[in-house]
């Protein structure tokens, strides 16, 4: 059996129009549930911001991926990070972020980056 690894997730496809984002989720979401694997933050990055929009209303038969992170923060309490910057320059401040995202910088992923075994980038 193989030792508990710890990831770094950095999102950068929004929650819509790409596959990136879902993609990124689906991963998470079998990492966690079934392995022994963490992560250490999902970091949301240049239109990956959009996943941290709590305006997002998709259509009631489509797959409603803000809602999907939240629930799996909660659920395995998770750090959904939104970079600042990028997300300033999109419109999507501190008013309209959604539960469970936060602002933050740069900074923040690089020492995420710095204290986990694998970054993979969606």
């Amino acid at each position: 059996m193989t030792d508990s690894l710890s990831y770094t997730l950095v999102v950068m496809g929004p929650a819509y129009g790409t596959q990136s984002a879902y993609c990124a989720y689906q991963f998470a979401q079998t990492l966690l549930s079934k392995t022994s694997h963490t992560i250490k933050n999902i970091f949301f990055y240049a239109d990956g911001i959009y996943n941290g929009n709590k305006f997002t209303d998709p259509a009631s038969d489509e797959f409603d991926l803000v809602s999907a992170w939240q629930a799996l923060a909660k659920e395995y309490c998770l750090t959904l990070t939104v970079c600042v910057a990028a997300a300033q320059r999109r419109g999507v401040i501190e008013t309209n972020l959604a539960d469970c995202f936060q602002l933050t910088g740069l900074g923040e992923l690089s020492a995420s980056i710095a204290e986990t075994d694998r970054t993979i980038q969606f």
